[in-house]
């Protein structure tokens, strides 16, 4: 005897034979999006190692949430493989117990994975505008407010959810089945809203605090179309924020449980590559400078130096030293004030200027010495001589 996970609504006859896949957006939209996360991933790490050959509490938090994200993205290829049919296509007699803990396993997931894309986004802010101290104090505000929420979350899918009164099938069912995990007025459909209600109301709260800091950054023209990317990235983050959220409470109305998890997923999706590419942002434009700009430093020989400039405390460095040029970008860049702020020639940002390869010498520059040809001349060197050997004789 055949049962469906869901009713079909009024018209709609079970196909359990040969049922529709909705999975395909999901698995094209991954496969792309893993590509991306990859390449720009990778990129980072190679401007840390290669280039500023220095790494931060930061970037270990960074890396642990892009290993995370792509895991997710590779979770939702296997969820959808299981469960991307319509719920009254799938036979609730014949469901795998992989199918189960897919669905489940990808709710009870949703939590720390949204937290961890928070810290990120919160860290690399912190990381550029870190001197600001409203801004830092509000981004540690919503790390908590953030971390709090989602861990809520996590803790009543778990309990709603969660297999009973064993591990088998029929125990997964049993916990699907709840009024408090699957209803629409149930605890896990109250608490989802509610975090996917934060998630994107924090990356508008992320996007409010830093637009109004970044035209007084004084980044030249270049630099500043770079950073306006990244406002617009994080403001594509934003939208898909809140069509997730459109797209979680269409699901929680519908008996589809399956079948209407499909545009969440890709949603979901796109807002995992798009936070774990904008912390990269700045590496991948290091990395092209890297290979496209000449390194020069102050070991680099550009000319032929002149003799006279040197002097016995000149003493080029023997190791290669990245230039403040190629060290210095959007990342590393603290926030700056104006211009008629700074008093005084020991300002800290006359540090970060490299130091003189070759000391300058500032005074006139005495005449070469100027020695005749022939020693009969009275001008020459030997003329002592020639007076001392006339008295003594």
């Amino acid at each position: 005897m055949q049962l469906p996970l869901r009713l079909p609504p009024p018209g709609v006859a079970s196909n359990f034979k040969d049922p529709v896949f909705l999975g395909r957006p999901v698995v094209i939209t991954a496969a792309i999006c893993m590509l991306f996360v990859l390449l720009f991933v990778a990129a980072r790490i190679y401007a840390r190692a290669a280039v500023f050959r220095r790494w931060r509490c930061y970037d270990y938090v960074y890396l642990l949430t892009a290993a995370l994200g792509l895991a997710m993205i590779a979770f939702s290829i296997s969820n959808v493989f299981a469960n991307g049919y319509h719920a009254w296509d799938l036979d609730k007699v014949a469901i795998p117990k992989s199918s189960m803990l897919n669905l489940t396993g990808f709710w009870i997931a949703l939590g720390p994975m949204l937290w961890l894309l928070k810290l990120s986004l919160f860290l690399f802010v912190i990381s550029i505008f870190g001197s600001v101290r409203w801004l830092k104090n509000c981004c540690w505000i919503g790390i908590i407010i953030a971390g709090l929420v989602f861990s809520a979350y996590t803790i009543v899918v778990t309990m709603t959810c969660g297999p009973s009164p064993s591990s088998d099938v029929r125990s997964y069912l049993n916990g699907l089945n709840r009024k408090d995990c699957s209803a629409p007025s149930g605890a896990n459909a109250i608490t989802s809203i509610v975090a996917w209600g934060v998630n994107a109301g924090s990356n508008l709260y992320l996007l409010l605090i830093t637009s109004p800091l970044v035209p007084r950054l004084g980044l030249q023209r270049k630099d500043k179309r770079r950073a306006l990317l990244m406002l617009l990235n994080g403001a594509l983050i934003c939208g898909c924020s809140f069509i997730g959220l459109f797209f979680r409470i269409k699901s929680w109305r519908s008996v589809d449980i399956t079948g209407s998890q499909i545009p969440f997923h890709v949603v979901f999706i796109i807002e995992t590559t798009l936070s774990l590419m904008t912390p990269c942002m700045p590496s991948l434009w290091v990395v092209y400078r890297h290979f496209t700009v000449p390194d020069i430093d102050d070991t680099t020989t550009i000319a032929t130096p002149n003799m006279r400039l040197l002097s016995a405390i000149s003493s080029p460095q023997t190791e290669s030293r990245a230039t403040w040029r190629k060290t210095n970008n959007l990342e590393e860049l603290p926030f700056r004030k104006a211009s008629l702020r700074y008093n005084g020639p020991r300002d800290s940002r006359m540090k970060a200027l490299p130091t003189t390869p070759l000391p300058i010498f500032t005074g006139p520059i005495p005449p070469d010495p100027k020695t005749p040809m022939t020693a009969k001349s009275f001008r020459s060197m030997t003329l002592p001589i020639m007076l001392h050997s006339s008295v003594e004789s």
